[in-house]
C-alpha cells in the first residue's frame, strides 16, 4: 500500500476514533521508563499515534485527573517530563465543574472562591467505584465518558479486563496504544482490532 493510500485509510478510520482520552499511564515518559519488550512495542505505537495527532489525523486529550496523578511523582525530573507530555495533549472540553462559591466578607471587603470538581458526573464515578474500579480510574473513565470520547487509551490491565462492559455501559473503546495504532492502520471497527499483545 502506498504512503498516500495508507494515510487516507488512517484518516477514514480515525473518524471512528475521533476523540482519544489518554490515561496517565500512556504519557510518553511513563512508558519510556519501562524497558520490557512489551513496553517497547507500546512506546513505538504511542510515538506513531502522537505523530498522527500532530498531523491532525486524530485528537488526543487529557484531563486534570492525570495532572493530579503526575504531580505525586517523587522524582522532580520525571515529573517535569510527564508535565511536558501532559501539556502536549489537548485539554478535554469539560474538565472542571463549578459546584458553588465560598464567599467571605468582613467590614473591609470580601473574597469569593469557586468550589471546583475535576469530575463531571459524581453519580457515574460512584457507579464505577461500586463496580470495582479504584477511585482514580473511575474518575478518568467518568471524564472520558462525560466528554463523549470514543477511545480510552490505557495500559492498565485492571481497566482493559473490563473493556466489553465499558463499551456496553459507556460506549468507550478501551485500547492500548498498540491496539489503537493497529485499529487505525487496519481499519478495524467496533472496538475490535488485530491483537498485538495479551494481558
Amino acid at each position: 500500500m502506498s504512503g498516500s493510500a495508507k494515510r487516507n485509510r488512517v484518516e477514514r478510520t480515525a473518524l471512528r476514533y475521533r476523540l482519544i482520552y489518554c490515561d496517565t499511564n500512556t504519557l510518553l515518559n511513563n512508558i519510556k521508563r519501562h524497558q520490557e519488550p512489551k513496553m517497547r512495542q507500546e512506546l513505538l505505537a504511542l510515538q506513531q499515534l502522537l505523530a498522527l495527532r500532530v498531523a491532525g489525523s486524530i485528537k488526543m486529550v487529557r484531563s486534570r485527573v492525570a495532572l493530579r496523578e503526575l504531580e505525586k511523582t517523587s522524582d522532580p525530573d520525571l515529573m517535569a517530563k510527564l508535565r511536558a507530555d501532559y501539556e502536549m495533549l489537548d485539554q478535554i472540553a469539560l474538565d472542571e465543574k463549578v459546584l458553588g462559591f465560598n464567599n467571605q466578607w468582613d467590614r473591609f471587603g470580601g473574597i469569593t472562591h469557586p468550589l471546583i470538581s475535576d469530575v463531571q458526573d459524581d453519580a457515574l464515578r460512584e457507579e464505577l467505584v461500586q463496580y470495582g474500579f479504584d477511585r482514580p480510574d473511575a474518575e478518568h473513565l467518568t471524564q472520558a465518558a462525560s466528554n463523549n470520547c470514543d477511545v480510552f487509551l490505557t495500559r492498565d490491565g485492571g481497566i482493559v479486563r473490563h473493556k466489553e462492559w465499558l463499551l456496553a455501559r459507556l460506549s468507550l473503546r478501551i485500547l492500548r496504544p498498540s491496539e489503537l495504532l493497529s485499529a487505525l492502520t487496519w481499519g478495524a471497527d467496533r472496538g475490535h482490532c488485530r491483537p498485538t499483545s495479551k494481558g
